[in-house]
């Protein structure tokens, strides 16, 4: 099975300015006394801390399935942070993007997740042309074609 590949895109400036709720949305039953809105946000505001450093990559492939990361989806990509243990990470392994679950251990060294048990770890080796690109900060997802996997 092919691992989830990225296709990069750079970010550009948002203009659109969608309405932000006073209170959070109910999961349960909503208030009507709360259909008022506080303010108006941008997507920028929420997903873009460093403008400059950041990229959207579109996910093609199943290996992050099991974190509700699916083919089609959109994620954040920041590139000016530190990647750390368990951060899931875009990463250039022999030229190619790939979104993995980046492991760090001192004795097996590095290794790279798939969130999908058809998927084998990838070990990193020494002769691994190999970087961590960028770390995923936020997924965009569109949910409305997936309404038919819910079983209610």
């Amino acid at each position: 099975m092919k691992s989830a590949t990225i296709q990069i895109f750079k970010v550009l400036k948002s203009v659109t300015e969608l309405p932000l709720f006073l209170s959070t949305i109910q999961a349960g039953f909503p208030s009507p006394a709360d259909d008022y809105l506080e303010d108006a946000i941008s997507l920028d505001d929420i997903c873009v801390s460093n403008p400059a450093s950041t990229f959207l990559g579109r996910v093609k492939g199943q290996s992050l399935r099991d974190i509700c990361i699916y083919e089609g989806d959109i994620v954040v990509i920041d590139k000016s942070l530190e990647p750390e243990h368990r951060d899931l990470v875009v990463c250039a392994i022999d030229g190619e993007f790939n979104a993995k679950i980046l492991h760090l251990d001192a004795l097996q060294g590095i290794r790279l997740l798939s969130a999908n048990p058809g998927f084998q770890p990838i070990v990193i080796h020494d002769l691994t042309d190999f970087r961590v690109w960028g770390v995923v900060t936020y997924i965009i997802q569109n949910i409305k074609n997936r309404s038919h996997d819910w079983n209610y």
